[in-house]
């Protein structure tokens, strides 16, 4: 699956235009971003203060996951010289917009551009980088950060030293990965067991990340498997008799600078290999990724062309040459690539349904989604959403997909409330769900919780109405720490979008509640799914 395939590995960091860029104990590069309402960031705002920099996007379901450790992190650790700021270099205002919203964010967030990704050295996300007061980078955690930890990496930057990881766990796997304890010479035969006995390390070492990502540090153990991986295939080089072992050597050697976030001696490689094997199809499609970890998206077009015409019939593919036209805005370009895409991957699930092809169709159908949204083609918008809900429907809440069957209807919700945000005239527009994030403190099991997103001309006044309760329920719109029954009147944040936990309370456990409807004055009246 292309998304879930493109977040499975956390790269860390090498030598080339996106690698070794950042690293800790450096200084960190110039921050060229705008805010969401689209003016230049200032240095003024960061200047003279740690700084928690968190690299995201809406479609990351990691980051999503993060979201709320983040939260609770920035309200315990915010100071006059702690600051948090979110970065997000491949999405537009709108839709980040509504999931800060949504999701109670208290900290700015940035548009910027690849640029700023490779100044970083930034290949996978969610990354967190902590500057301390003079601009030096003093932590990097790629994947989930935890509060404590990110409290320890804060003190760390404010005393003006390099923050430390370890753990037993780490240790152990510093050891396994080490490339001294693999020998890839002798015979065909010895260096074949060399080389599965490094693979094996390197599966053991992904295994104990999978159970508890926070004992592992990721950036590490990646530039550790990196660098078994670039000794393997170098070794394999230089013993290959024919073009075969030597392209497959290549493809190993490559796969190790990736590790290493070394994109551009990766994609040199990968062209090695391919000029031994023209036209192969997993080195093309190699290729053509290592141009997307450098942000080098006409490239990556280019080579995603060529895969599609090798493969024609592989969904994915589709979906890889949709991806580079929405990074770089070409939405245009972008919707029938990914609306072939989708072709492919709803036959496949219709012939042969697995949860990971239906899942294919949910989370392709989310991208062209955001597309249309960015298009602020309303009609397309909608009809995609369903189609990501139809199969989403389809995903076992207690499967590996558990997480994107739970995204669905949140980046629906958003997604929905982004396009009228984009294209409306500034009326209330209204989207209700049901509840996603914490409960309220004293919430009982019997309430019925919505999240209600409401967007709507900045700093403009607002009434909702709660219609239709059946006799002794109260609806209430709760934000802020506070609640109001029936009916709250508000002024929208700048943004245009103010998110509500909206509960339905019954006079006794098991009551039915009516149809209940939720109306804006001067704008839409949406109905309340009394049914979870």
């Amino acid at each position: 699956m292309r998304v879930f395939a493109l977040l499975a590995v956390f790269a860390a960091l090498g030598a080339a235009p996106n690698s070794g860029s950042a690293p800790v104990g450096s200084a960190a590069p110039l921050l060229h971003a705008t805010t969401l309402g689209g003016t230049p960031l200032t240095a003024s705002a960061t200047a003279g203060k740690v700084t928690v920099l968190n690299f995201w996007a809406t479609w990351c379901p990691p980051c999503r996951a993060e979201t709320p450790d983040i939260n609770a992190a920035y309200r315990k650790l915010h100071a006059p010289d702690v600051v948090f700021l979110g970065v997000d270099t491949t999405e537009t205002a709108p839709i980040i917009k509504t999931f800060l919203s949504a999701k109670g964010v208290p900290y700015p967030s940035a548009l910027a551009g690849p640029d700023v990704y490779n100044g970083f050295g930034i290949a996978y996300i969610p990354t967190t980088i902590v500057l301390d007061a003079h601009g030096i980078v003093r932590a990097r955690w790629v994947g989930g950060i935890e509060p404590k930890q990110l409290a320890s990496y804060i003190a760390a930057a404010r005393a003006g030293r390099n923050a430390v990881f370890s753990s037993p766990q780490q240790t152990a796997i510093d050891a396994v990965l080490n490339p001294a304890r693999y020998h890839f010479s002798g015979t065909q035969t010895q260096r074949n067991a060399a080389l599965a006995a490094a693979q094996n390390a390197i599966a053991r070492a992904d295994a104990t990340e999978d159970k508890n990502q926070a004992v592992v540090d990721d950036e590490k153990t990646q530039r550790e498997e990196g660098l078994l991986r670039i000794a393997a295939g170098t070794a394999l080089r230089d013993a290959a008799t024919a073009p075969a072992q030597r392209a497959a050597a290549l493809a190993l050697l490559a796969h190790g600078q990736g590790d290493l976030n070394r994109w551009s001696d990766a994609a040199k490689t990968d062209q090695a290999a391919l000029a031994l094997l023209p036209g192969n199809p997993s080195l093309t499609q190699m290729l053509s990724r290592a141009y997307y970890r450098l942000h080098d998206y006409p490239a990556m077009i280019a080579q995603a062309k060529r895969y599609v015409e090798l493969r024609p019939n592989d969904g994915d593919g589709w979906s890889d040459l949709g991806l580079p036209y929405q990074r770089t805005q070409q939405f245009q370009s972008a919707v029938p690539a990914y609306v072939h895409s989708l072709a492919l991957l709803r036959a496949a699930a219709a012939k042969a349904p697995t949860q990971d092809n239906v899942a294919d169709v949910a989370d392709t159908s989310l991208d062209l989604a955001n597309v249309y949204v960015s298009l602020g083609d309303v009609k397309n918008t909608r009809a995609t959403f369903a189609q990501a809900n139809a199969f989403g429907d389809r995903l076992d809440p207690k499967g590996r997909y558990a997480e994107l069957k739970r995204n669905v209807k949140e980046r629906t919700q958003e997604g929905l409330i982004a396009v009228a945000l984009a294209g409306g005239d500034g009326k209330p527009v209204l989207s209700v769900a049901p509840w996603t994030g914490p409960d309220l403190p004293g919430s009982v099991a019997s309430t019925l919780k919505y999240r209600l997103i409401v967007a709507a001309a900045g700093d403009s006044a607002v009434t909702l109405h709660a219609n239709g309760l059946a006799r002794d329920w109260v609806g209430s719109f709760c934000a802020d720490g506070l609640c109001s029954p029936q009916q709250v009147s508000f002024r929208t944040p700048p943004t245009g979008v103010k998110t509500y936990e909206f509960q339905l309370v019954p006079p006794a456990p098991g009551a039915r509640p009516g149809t209940v409807t939720i109306s804006a004055a001067g704008g839409n009246t949406v109905t309340v799914p009394t049914t979870h």
